[in-house]
């Protein structure tokens, strides 16, 4: 279904579900992880890349806050969009009740924040229905906050920060302990393709969370802030520590190394070693972080036997996508 179809489906939704025309709207793209997964929320950078999918809201004022949506399993995801309005009135700003519907081309449960596109896009739909306006990192910080105490879910700051700023196949580098961002330019010559592996995950579901537990007793231990900026001299250290909390700690420092390369790869047009970091990234998500599944490790398998120049699994893990070079 073409992504540019999704805000109409979100109009004709809302006037079919509430009887009435929509006034607002707000509409956020996904984003693929090119390399840094499960390093932003230890103060890591991270590579993201904006896609062209996008999620719609058609929004207006209403008695009380009502959500309805294209998705049928389940109502979770109504607790992403009731946590940001509840989190922009937190801040303070005049946002009245809300009827709204969401429509999206972004397909959940895949690695390319599906929940992240909702929660901006409901920010940015009760932004317009109230008149106000906020910068795109309280955007940001807002939706992370609100995916944090009401969805339930530790995540990092690289998913709403990516879909809040970048343009549609724009790679940012995002230092998440600063939260200062930069684009960075993508060598004309490298293609990136996203293979969906059908199997879906809910990061909700304790996966994620328990290997953020794991991150953050492992920078407890070794007396840090934040555990990807870890000196490479105190790498040894890392030895020292229960076997599950060092494997979780050995990704982390060498996914936070490897973001740094292939951005320098990249900056000099070196597709080879660019790929080459993709790989190596899939076997510390594989092995030392235990977050890949065997469809997703197939997709890598059958990608680097096809000649690609690298591959890797993307996003939170448990399944969703894996990104191939060529």
């Amino acid at each position: 279904m073409a992504a540019s179809n999704a805000a109409a489906r979100a109009d004709s939704l809302f006037h079919s579900t509430f009887g009435a025309r929509s006034s607002h709207f707000g509409s956020a793209s996904g984003r693929v992880n090119l390399i840094g997964d499960h390093i932003d929320y230890a103060g890591g950078t991270v590579l993201p890349m904006a896609i062209d999918a996008r999620t719609h809201v058609a929004a207006a004022r209403a008695a009380h806050d009502i959500a309805v949506s294209e998705w049928t399993e389940d109502d979770a995801w109504q607790r992403y969009a009731f946590g940001v309005l509840a989190e922009l009135r937190e801040r303070g700003l005049d946002i009245p009740p809300l009827a709204i519907a969401v429509a999206s081309d972004v397909p959940v449960g895949a690695g390319l924040s599906s929940s992240a596109a909702l929660e901006v896009a409901v920010a940015r739909a009760a932004l317009s229905v109230a008149g106000a306006e906020i910068s795109l990192r309280e955007i940001a910080l807002a939706c992370q906050r609100a995916e944090h105490l009401h969805a339930g879910v530790p995540c990092g700051i690289m998913d709403q920060w990516c879909v809040a700023h970048a343009a549609p196949r724009e790679a940012i580098a995002l230092d998440c302990a600063a939260l200062v961002s930069r684009t960075v330019a993508l060598p004309p010559a490298l293609r990136i393709e996203i293979v969906d592996s059908g199997v879906r995950h809910a990061l909700r579901d304790g996966g994620y969370a328990a290997r953020r537990a794991d991150v953050d007793a492992a920078a407890e231990a070794l007396g840090v802030a934040h555990l990807a900026r870890l000196s490479r001299e105190r790498w040894r250290e890392i030895d020292a520590l229960p076997e599950r909390m060092a494997r979780r700690a050995r990704h982390v420092v060498t996914e936070h190394a490897r973001v740094d390369a292939a951005i320098e790869a990249l900056s000099r047009d070196d597709l080879a070693r660019f790929g080459a970091l993709l790989s190596e990234s899939h076997a510390s998500l594989r092995d030392d972080f235990d977050v890949s599944v065997p469809e997703l490790d197939a997709l890598v398998d059958d990608a680097m036997s096809r000649g690609a120049l690298g591959a890797r699994m993307t996003g939170g893990g448990f399944g969703g996508c894996a990104i191939i070079a060529w």
